[in-house]
């Protein structure tokens, strides 16, 4: 029986049924229509109106299905689980990123602890553009991070989906993964923030023009590998501490002299390195017991100014190094140019906003593309360790002390 000479409805049984044109989107069930008599003629619609009604339907359904994400969400107990949750829509100025990898950090299983239920976790992502905006074409790669674990506004690079300001992403070089990209963000963040805001050392762009020492203590971590390249970029001498087994892989970053932590006379060492002239160091670990050790390393004579990335204090010094040191602390969320009180950090307050601080990041963002281009800034050496259900089992990981020098990634989309 010809088209033209039939009417069809759609039965309750479904087959797949070939000699029909195919539909325009593809659907795993093809409906069966049963042939009616020509009287029906007026009372049915045509086979071409059904066929765009369903495509209507499969449309609808398509938005419905795209209309939440998995993500992992703090729950009431402080830990956290994988669900479905509202996808978020960008707002004027934002773009909406699908995320295809996000990078672990230390305060991603910290943050967890003590944030409500009910948030995102994660902070570091890579993906593509998924609504465009002036500055940025749908499918385009870019990179950034976000104020994870923070319920306003809920934001989490653990999701399939994130909404970011549009200044805050850079463009990811084609030489680089999206794995690699994923671990820049915030350690390069937090770095550029303590080495230039705060202890006021040269920028790449304005490298000093005689070299001067300065101390990265903890230069395997995450933070440390990047702060070692932006200082050796503003034409430093850079001393870095690590583990013996990690002096290689810091020495191919650039830096000068390493010491071994392990040695209990390391400041020392520092000082003879430093001909008794340091007055600038980043303690990347910054514990208890960390941080004085750091603070004797500095001049003997003229003392010097210890940035810390926890909120330690110039008070927890011996009383001999509180007379001639400055310890101070920062916390990278400030960024994101809204006031925020984080613990006791010094760079915080919930009625300053702190514009600088975000003014200073999208310059560092807009730099950061040629640097990873060039081969100027290395990315941290990445490790795969499953998707967004194997998030948990990598903060145990990290809390078990079991990640040294690499940073653990997830495949999320």
């Amino acid at each position: 029986m010809s088209q033209s000479s039939c009417w069809v409805r759609l039965s309750s049984s479904y087959k797949r049924f070939s000699s029909l044109p195919a539909l325009t989107r593809p659907i795993t069930r093809v409906p069966t229509y049963t042939c009616l008599p020509p009287h029906h003629h007026h009372h049915h619609p045509t086979y071409h109106q059904r066929h765009r009604q369903l495509c209507d339907r499969a449309d609808h359904t398509s938005a419905k299905m795209t209309s939440t994400m998995r993500a992992l969400v703090t729950t009431e107990d402080h830990k956290a689980t994988v669900k479905e949750i509202p996808k978020p829509t960008p707002g004027e100025g934002e773009i909406l990123v699908k995320v295809h990898y996000a990078a672990q950090n230390p305060t991603d299983w910290k943050g967890v602890a003590s944030a409500p239920p009910g948030v995102i976790v994660g902070c570091d992502f890579a993906g593509t553009v998924a609504s465009p905006s002036s500055r940025w074409r749908e499918g385009q790669r870019v990179a950034g991070f976000v104020f994870g674990n923070n319920p306003s506004p809920k934001r989490g690079a653990y999701a399939e989906y994130l909404v970011i300001e549009e200044t805050l992403v850079f463009p990811i070089p084609n030489s680089i993964s999206f794995a690699e990209a994923a671990t820049v963000p915030l350690p390069l963040a937090t770095a550029s923030q303590a080495l230039f805001q705060r202890l006021g050392l040269p920028e790449p762009s304005k490298p000093a023009k005689s070299a001067f020492p300065v101390l990265v203590n903890g230069g395997t971590s995450s933070v440390g590998k990047y702060a070692v390249q932006l200082c050796k970029l503003g034409g430093l001498y850079v001393i870095a501490t690590g583990s013996r087994k990690n002096h290689d892989l810091l020495t191919s970053l650039g830096v000068d002299a390493v010491v071994d932590y392990a040695d209990d006379n390391w400041p020392e060492k520092v000082r003879e390195l430093s001909h008794d002239n340091l007055q600038h160091a980043f303690d990347c670990i910054s514990e208890e017991n960390t941080t004085p050790k750091v603070a004797q390393a500095l001049s003997s004579t003229k003392g010097g100014h210890v940035l810390c990335i926890l909120p330690r204090k110039t008070s927890e010094l011996p009383q001999d190094l509180q007379r001639k040191v400055k310890v101070e602390s920062t916390i990278v969320y400030t960024v994101f140019g809204r006031p925020i009180k984080y613990g006791t950090f010094d760079n915080c307050s919930d009625k300053d906003p702190r514009p600088q601080d975000k003014a200073h990041w999208e310059k560092v963002l807009s730099e950061v593309p040629e640097w990873l281009e060039s081969g100027k800034l290395k990315p941290n050496r990445v490790k795969e360790a499953g998707g967004l259900d194997d998030v948990l089992e990598g903060f145990k990981l990290h809390q078990e002390g079991r990640v040294s020098a690499e940073k653990l990634v997830y495949k999320i989309a």
